[in-house]
């Protein structure tokens, strides 16, 4: 799923460095790659393409900082379906 969600960044949020910096633990919010609205389009885009749903409350930088913290959201809201 990383691959995936850094194929998002890159090509849906127009990541604009190297997709070798965008590494699993690359800070997402302090690096620029998402902002708000970006995060938005994110939410919207796993919720469709993985057929989950993230509530409100779980739309913290905890869970949004890195796409390593996206992956492990995104793998245990797949593991309780």
């Amino acid at each position: 799923m990383n691959e995936q969600i850094r194929t998002f960044l890159i090509e849906d949020l127009h990541w604009q460095g190297e997709r070798s910096e965008l590494t699993d633990d690359l800070p997402l919010i302090e690096n620029h790659v998402i902002d708000s609205m970006g995060l938005l389009r994110l939410v919207s885009w796993l919720e469709s393409t993985f057929g989950v749903t993230i509530a409100d409350e779980e739309v913290v930088p905890a869970n949004f900082g890195t796409i390593a913290s996206i992956d492990a959201l995104l793998s245990a809201k797949l593991q309780a379906a």
